[in-house]
């Protein structure tokens, strides 16, 4: 039987990281790496990062597609259906993947949907953002290419998509993060990308000279040795 939305509340004030899972699993589709719609099953990386590694203030280095991206927009999700007035947003690198993130929130919303038989009111729905007219809850994807991105607003959740490939990192960095209140949640989040603002902000956290926790993913904690030696075949002469 289905939690009532104060049963529901009390139990993300009880248990938080496992209440995320268990509504996401419940809940949530998502597009596998075969092109197919299934449900959203955490994988060993994703319930580490959520069970036992998250604080409310992660930097995360990590390798490609472990799904770390999926996980933290539907933990928003989840925020943007049963929170009152939570304000989430996104900043993605480039207009393209802004668009994808956004289109797998809108799945999320379709997946629930049908899944759970619960409407989702929405009074604004466009390619940037969603607001819920049952909880005045608002979810916003942009991009790196405005520098004053999320400055403005006060935020619950703030997710700095592949922010080693912004064009303007200290600026976002400074001004979104002053909106997130000291409660909220943000977390940066990418691959690697050389030498740069990232390079600097990842040393001076491992350093303990910031705020945000550093946390490493090598390729070699989710993919299979056979899978990583075919990459480096497939790849050899092109980096």
């Amino acid at each position: 039987m289905a939690l009532s939305e104060l049963e529901l509340q009390i139990a993300f004030q009880l248990d938080p990281q496992e209440c995320y899972k268990k509504f996401i699993e419940a809940n949530f589709n998502i597009i596998d790496k075969e092109n197919r719609e299934t449900r959203f099953i955490l994988n060993d990386i994703q319930s580490k990062y959520l069970n036992n590694d998250m604080t409310n203030r992660d930097i995360i280095l990590k390798a490609r597609q472990m799904g770390f991206s999926s996980l933290i927009l539907a933990k928003f999700t989840v925020d943007f259906l049963l929170k009152q007035n939570s304000q989430s947003v996104v900043v993605a690198d480039l207009d393209d993947n802004a668009e994808t993130l956004l289109e797998r929130v809108k799945l999320y919303l379709k997946s629930y949907t049908s899944i759970s038989g619960n409407k989702v009111n929405l009074k604004y729905n466009s390619k940037t953002q969603l607001y819920n007219s049952d909880n005045g809850a608002t979810y916003t994807i942009g991009t790196a290419k405005n520098a004053e991105f999320g400055r403005s607003r006060t935020l619950t959740n703030l997710h700095l998509s592949e922010f080693a490939f912004y064009g303007y990192p200290d600026k976002i960095l400074a001004g979104a993060l002053q909106a997130v209140t000291e409660s909220g949640y943000a977390v940066i989040e990418t691959t690697a990308n050389g030498f740069n603002y990232f390079k600097e902000l990842w040393g001076e956290c491992k350093e303990k000279r910031s705020t945000f926790k550093p946390l490493f993913y090598r390729a070699s904690d989710f993919y299979t040795p056979e899978f990583l030696e075919k990459k480096r075949l497939e790849l050899k002469g092109l980096y």
